[in-house]
């Protein structure tokens, strides 16, 4: 007898310039609203005006606040090492397209 599994995913496609309410970057990366205040006072998420009362994020801060969750529930990685695991992965992942440019 023979089973198959069936893998579901779901997901919501945003355009590149949308925005996002603290509420809705909270939902979509399964982060609390203290804990995405925290990864702001730390640099590793951006709002899109630094001082308004009302955050709003890019989109471009979904993956960042995911792979920062990722990265601490996964790794144990403290706040201040997810800033710097997370521009060091950035790096990573820009010189990897520089080199798949200049092979290329």
């Amino acid at each position: 007898m023979t089973k198959t599994m069936q893998v579901f995913l779901t997901g919501e496609l945003l355009e590149s310039s949308a925005s996002l309410t603290l509420g809705q970057l909270c939902r979509i990366s399964r982060l609390s609203a203290e804990e995405v205040a925290e990864l702001v006072d730390f640099g590793i998420l951006e709002p899109l005006e630094a001082g308004a009362s009302q955050w709003q994020f890019s989109a471009a801060n979904i993956h960042r606040a995911r792979c920062a969750r990722r990265l601490r529930d996964d790794l144990g990685i403290n706040t201040p090492g997810l800033a710097l695991a997370l521009d060091l992965l950035e790096e990573l992942e820009s010189l990897r397209e520089r080199l798949h440019r200049l092979e290329g």
